[in-house]
């Protein structure tokens, strides 16, 4: 959802997550700009914080697919090959993302 509200390239921005990070002690989300040095794309999202995980959470209820698709969950940029998916996990996460930041 970032490149629609940052109005960029999905190759232009990058991500990695991990079940649980030294630094932040738990389950962690990092979204970076794919450009050395940035040029403002991830302080977009995080200005818009709310916006992008909700849009992100209704994209994921209403796709018709059953367990993830290129639609809603998979990314051609995964170095995990997109797996595992879990569209319900996802949807999950992105729910508890909005309610504990409310």
């Amino acid at each position: 959802m970032l490149p629609l509200i940052a109005m960029c390239d999905r190759w232009d921005i990058g991500g990695l997550s991990t079940n649980a990070h030294g630094q932040t002690l738990g389950p962690t989300i990092f979204i970076y700009d794919g450009h050395p040095g940035g040029v403002g794309i991830t302080r977009i999202g995080f200005r818009a914080f709310e916006t992008l995980v909700a849009d992100a959470r209704r994209l994921i209820a209403e796709c018709p697919c059953a367990s993830g698709c290129p639609s809603c969950v998979q990314s051609p940029k995964c170095g995990n090959l997109n797996e595992p998916l879990h569209k319900a996990g996802a949807r999950e996460v992105l729910e508890r993302m909005l309610t504990r930041n409310n």
